[in-house]
C-alpha cells in the first residue's frame, strides 16, 4: 500500500547515508523520516538561492555533475591503484517516507530539463547540506510519538 512512497537512489555518498542512519537511530525514528527532512530543507534551500547547485560539464560523461574533478574519487575506499574500486553508482540506498511530489520534485531537479545531473550527486548534494545544517544547530529534528496499534490477546481455550 505504501510502495509509491518507497525511493530508491543509486550514487548517493554512503558516508552520508551512514549519517542519515546514525540520526534517525538517535532520534528513535525511521531513516527515510531523516532523510527526507534533510533534503527538504535543502531544497527549500536551494528554492530560496542559499544553496548552490551549479552544474559543471563532466568529460566523462554526456551528463553534467555537481562535483568539482577532484571529488571524482569521492566515493572510491581502495586506493587509485586498485582495478576493482568500486564504482559509485554501485552504492544503492532504499528509503521509504517520500511522498510522490517530493519523489517528482527531485526527479524534475535532476532531468534533462532540470540541472541534467545523475540523481544520486543531486541526492549527495542536499544531503551534504542538510546534514551540515543539522550538524550545526540551523536545522532542528525532533522525534514526535506516534499511535501504536493493538494486536489480539489469545484468552481463549485451547
Amino acid at each position: 500500500a505504501h510502495q509509491d512512497q518507497k525511493v530508491t537512489y543509486r550514487g548517493v555518498e554512503p558516508k552520508l547515508a551512514l549519517k542519515v542512519k546514525t540520526v534517525a537511530s538517535d532520534l528513535c525514528v525511521p531513516e527515510g523520516a531523516v532523510a527526507r527532512a534533510v533534503i527538504e530543507h535543502a531544497l527549500r534551500a536551494y528554492e530560496r538561492g542559499e544553496l548552490d547547485l551549479y552544474p559543471r560539464p563532466d568529460p566523462a560523461r554526456m551528463r553534467m555533475t555537481l562535483f568539482p574533478a577532484s571529488d571524482s574519487a569521492r566515493f572510491s575506499s581502495h586506493p587509485k591503484k586498485s582495478k576493482h574500486a568500486k564504482a559509485s553508482w554501485r552504492v544503492i540506498i532504499t528509503w521509504r517516507g517520500f511522498p510522490p511530489a517530493l519523489k517528482g520534485e527531485l526527479s524534475a531537479l535532476a532531468s534533462e530539463a532540470g540541472l541534467n545531473v545523475p540523481i544520486g550527486e543531486l541526492i549527495t548534494a542536499l544531503l551534504r547540506y542538510g546534514l551540515h545544517a543539522y550538524e550545526n544547530g540551523l536545522l532542528k529534528l525532533e522525534a514526535v510519538p506516534t499511535a501504536t496499534t493493538f494486536t489480539l490477546a489469545g484468552t481463549g481455550q485451547k
